[in-house]
């Protein structure tokens, strides 16, 4: 008797699949849109756009879809919009079954804020692309000094997603400085001094032997005992004492 109610309740609910499918394939559902169910899916890690200000993006556009037809609705079109939005880095948009259509996004995230000496102030994100008008309290780090919206995009864009991407380093850089020949330092926020990485290139390198460093010999000496840490040439660290 199980097994025959188990089989009735499968084939009522691959009928329905069937139906369902069928119905969105062919376009015939006239039935309107009962709800949207927007998710912004990395909301934990920044604010820069929310639920309702997705709701209100497409409702300008004359894009939100409660209460149309579902076979009025595009999915595309949706995605498209929200994809223009400068805070949004990924749009998808689908429909089930229910009359439901849901939208999920994700954002745009900085991974550094650049404050050039020209009087520059922005953010950029992993790929290098300029967020303007950004109120933004995470605490991502700055980069001062000489810094061109080129240099930004090849050098510090690559170095503030490596910094986001490692727990130990996005928690003990502070702050990097441009050099006017484009040689980059840093500041720890543990200890008074300063690290030189040199060239902005081979930086997972550099931080690497400086963490080994960390471990095997500051721990031991003390955190302030060098005012200046250079790791620009490879297989070697050079220290400077502090008077």
């Amino acid at each position: 008797m199980k097994s025959v109610l188990k089989f009735i309740v499968g084939l009522a609910l691959l009928t329905y699949l069937v139906l369902a499918v069928t119905k969105f394939r062919k376009g015939e559902n006239t039935e309107a849109c009962s709800g949207v169910d927007i998710e912004v899916t990395d909301s934990s890690k920044a604010a820069f756009i929310s639920p309702n200000e997705v709701r209100v993006l497409l409702e300008r556009k004359h894009l939100y879809p409660e209460g149309i037809p579902m076979n009025r609705i595009s999915s595309t079109e949706i995605e498209k919009a929200l994809k223009a939005h400068q805070f949004i880095l990924d749009a998808q948009c689908y429909k089930t079954a229910d009359n439901v259509v849901h939208v999920k996004v994700s954002q745009r995230l900085p991974v550094m804020r650049i404050m050039s000496c020209n009087g520059s102030n922005f953010f950029i994100d992993g790929k290098g692309m300029r967020m303007s008008k950004v109120h933004y309290p995470a605490d991502v780090v700055i980069a001062t000094g000489a810094i061109t919206p080129t240099y930004a995009h090849r050098y510090l864009a690559p170095i503030g997603k490596y910094l986001q991407n490692n727990d130990f380093w996005n928690s003990q850089i502070e702050q990097l400085n441009v050099l006017a020949d484009g040689s980059v330092e840093m500041v720890p926020r543990v200890g008074n001094h300063i690290v030189y990485l040199g060239a902005p290139v081979k930086v997972d390198s550099k931080l690497n032997r400086l963490k080994v460093f960390y471990q095997k010999v500051l721990c031991k000496v003390g955190w302030n005992k060098y005012n200046r840490i250079d790791v620009e040439f490879g297989n070697q660290i050079v220290c400077t004492k502090n008077e």
